[in-house]
């Protein structure tokens, strides 16, 4: 994969100039909450961050503004004809395909694949655009995805439930949740790291991360448990925040409106840095506001 920075080459980039410290993490260090920003759109801003801990660790953050009028979300509609829930596909596809700006792989899901357009079902709720795609779970069958995160155009929620109430048009389970009304939800003993995908909001629900930790990469980013992707996000300023499918699941991709999609984080499908895993659904981030270039 091309460093990041060529990614980005066409995008306006905003430096900031002021420092601030969030939470500490477990070095004692503080997370800097303002390098330079690059703006995706009108609302929606980019940054890669550095997590300064005891291991390597890349974080790449999606920052948007959920008072951005045009501003909508959906999750993967799958096909209703199919045998199974979904056919396998790449975030990047995904993106490609949906005409969204953003994308973010999401819940969990069986089986796991290597190639697009295989069948796959979603582990526990998933809804796309009025439909029920994919039942909710029962309790004792839900395994992690015990929490839901739904959406209706820019209003987003963040929910300790095994579905999204009927209001919402588009919404997924996953889980575990990270962060609920401020606090850390998570065992902080279990130091076990994986490649992470995170979706949190603010406590006034008009500010919406989506966050990508790389992982099982020796020397360039170790992963992050799921109390330090706890503590990312509340430095952030998120106090809800859930856990998405990572591992070799984890990808964040922009629509470059030159290029067209372009990987955020570094995946690692397979073991193989910089390849994407075909995944069941995915969230989807749209806008009426042209792309920056």
């Amino acid at each position: 994969m091309k460093p990041i920075t060529r990614y980005l080459g066409v995008f306006v980039c905003t430096a900031l100039s002021a420092c601030a410290s969030g939470a500490p993490l477990s070095s004692g260090k503080p997370f800097d909450l303002t390098p330079p920003k690059t703006m995706m759109a009108d609302g929606i801003f980019y940054s890669q961050r550095a997590w300064p801990g005891t291991v390597p660790m890349q974080v790449a953050i999606v920052e948007i503004d959920l008072q951005t009028r045009g501003l909508s979300f959906a999750v993967s509609s799958g096909r209703a004809s199919d045998a199974s829930e979904y056919r396998s596909q790449t975030t990047s596809t995904f993106l490609r395909e949906s005409g969204a700006i953003v994308a973010i792989n999401g819940g969990y899901f069986s089986p796991v694949v290597s190639a697009e357009g295989l069948g796959q079902d979603a582990v526990g709720f998933a809804k796309s655009n009025g439909r029920v795609v994919s039942p909710a779970s029962t309790p004792q069958t839900a395994g992690a995805a015990k929490a839901v995160v739904c959406f209706d155009r820019r209003q987003v929620q963040i929910l300790a439930a095994l579905a999204c109430p009927d209001r919402f048009a588009n919404g997924l389970a996953a889980g575990p949740l990270l962060v609920q009304d401020g606090a850390i939800k998570v065992d902080p003993k279990n130091a076990t790291r994986h490649p992470r995908s995170i979706l949190g909001i603010n406590a006034s629900g008009n500010r919406l991360w989506l966050v990508t930790i790389d992982g099982r990469q020796k020397g360039y980013s170790e992963g992050a448990s799921f109390a330090e992707s706890a503590l990312i996000l509340q430095a952030l300023g998120a106090a809800h925040a859930i856990n998405l499918d990572g591992g070799g699941s984890t990808a964040l991709v922009y629509r470059d409106p030159v290029q067209g999609p372009r990987v955020l984080n570094r995946p690692i499908q397979g073991g193989v840095p910089g390849t994407e895993r075909p995944v069941a659904t995915h969230i989807g981030v749209f806008t009426k506001a042209k792309p920056k270039t």
